[in-house]
């Protein structure tokens, strides 16, 4: 059960580049997303959120997202990468073509997206926002010892 809170405006994330991804699209986050907000996107506690297909659980990622982007930005991080698991091939299709656009032309991120081919090694170590299906993730992390890229 969500708690009664009033919707918080975008203009919450305070940092332009950000509220600007969503400007014309929505003003204000959905139930589920103001629920999370503060868990997602100023804290680093690990969360899980189940809610119904079509609920806003894209945008907590994208919360999640913001927040190591942030701290890499203020330099309490040093390094970061995102790792989002689809469990559909089409949904990581989905996810990779939305992502590219916002993250990779809006803010200038690398987002790949692992296909459990040869080439998801090279990927792996280039991308900021990686995006794989469970069964892609199993192939390149099942060695996770030898691959530092993954251990990041």
């Amino acid at each position: 059960e969500l708690l009664d809170l009033q919707p918080l405006s975008i203009t919450e994330l305070q940092n332009e580049r950000f509220i600007k991804l969503y400007g014309g699209k929505f003003e204000v986050f959905n139930p589920i997303q103001t629920q999370v907000f503060n868990s997602v996107y100023k804290s680093d506690s690990n969360v899980l959120i189940t809610a119904p297909t079509g609920s806003g659980k894209t945008v907590c990622a994208e919360l999640a997202i913001f927040r190591m982007l942030s701290q890499l930005a203020s330099g309490r991080k040093i390094s970061g990468r995102c790792v989002y698991i689809a469990p559909l091939e089409a949904l990581a299709d989905e996810r990779y073509a939305d992502w590219s656009e916002k993250f990779g032309k809006g803010l200038g991120l690398k987002v790949v997206k692992l296909s459990g081919g040869q080439d998801d090694l090279r990927l792996l170590k280039t991308g900021q926002i990686v995006i794989s299906t469970p069964k892609a993730w199993d192939i390149m992390s099942r060695r996770w010892k030898t691959r530092s890229h993954v251990q990041t």
